[in-house]
């Protein structure tokens, strides 16, 4: 799955599954620009990815936040100018929050859907007049398990991957000669996944160990695995797919046990 000469834009690629992504795409040939909020951390996953590659000039950080439209017209713009194109972009970024609707006020909402919703269409809407260029163009957007089947505790950040989701699907049909894709993991042991568990009151080893109980393969993904898929989505491998929304779950959902691991796991303590 050769991207040679590609460009590729990821948001939230500072760590997990995006970084791993931007990893997979330079292995491939590809250039990529990392964005996101932290310089700190955006630095760092730069100097770790230019080392991987072997040729800093092909990787780029340019720092900014998805719901800020201004900075999402920033990131499509700045990457065009280093690399002279757009080819692909990868909505990673995300916010997590547990609880009910009880637990949420509306300054959650609104900053829940600005960041997962509002940011991934912001990014897309600038990047897409670039893509359009392009004669390999591609959106993926990455959602979540959660947005394809109700858990407990987790409500506005299911409604915000659900809308991913569906935003996916619009997308591909408003703008056809750009196949639009969304990836749905599962429980993938990515840094924000384990600090998100250590919230359980137990250690974050022994909740993903719970909540593997759930699935069909009694583990969590590595954050390779998902990446794997956002490239393979990406690439011309998957020239016939646009809409698509492709579950990664180690067979959680198909089993239907998901919710009850879920649930034991993340019950208070």
């Amino acid at each position: 799955m050769d991207m040679q000469g590609r460009v590729v834009l990821l948001t939230g690629a500072t760590d997990g599954i995006g970084r791993a992504s931007a990893r997979r795409f330079l292995r491939e040939g590809a250039s990529v620009a990392v964005a996101g909020r932290r310089e700190e951390t955006g630095r760092e996953a730069v100097r770790e990815l230019e080392a991987a590659c072997g040729d800093p000039s092909r990787v780029l950080f340019v720092r900014g936040d998805v719901s800020v439209e201004a900075d999402a017209v920033r990131f499509a713009v700045e990457t065009v100018a280093r690399f002279g194109r757009l080819d692909v972009l990868v909505n990673c970024a995300a916010l997590q929050m547990g609880g009910t609707v009880m637990d949420a006020g509306a300054e959650d909402y609104a900053r829940m859907f600005a960041v997962n919703a509002a940011g991934t269409g912001l990014c897309a809407k600038a990047a897409i007049p670039f893509l359009l260029r392009s004669p390999c163009a591609a959106i993926v957007n990455v959602a979540s398990l959660n947005g394809n089947v109700g858990t407990g505790s987790r409500t506005i950040y299911n409604a915000t991957k659900a809308a991913v989701v569906e935003m996916t699907q619009s997308m591909a049909v408003d703008f056809p000669a750009i196949r639009v894709n969304c990836v749905s993991p599962g429980f993938t042991a990515s840094d924000a996944m384990m600090s998100g568990l250590s919230g359980t009151g137990l250690p974050p080893e022994r909740a993903g160990a719970l909540i593997s109980r759930g699935v069909v393969m009694k583990r969590m993904a590595g954050v390779d695995e998902i990446a794997n898929v956002v490239h393979f989505l990406a690439s011309d491998e998957a020239s016939y797919m646009t809409g698509s929304n492709v579950v990664v779950d180690g067979g959680a959902l198909c089993w239907g046990n998901y919710g009850a691991a879920l649930e034991e796991a993340l019950r208070p303590r």
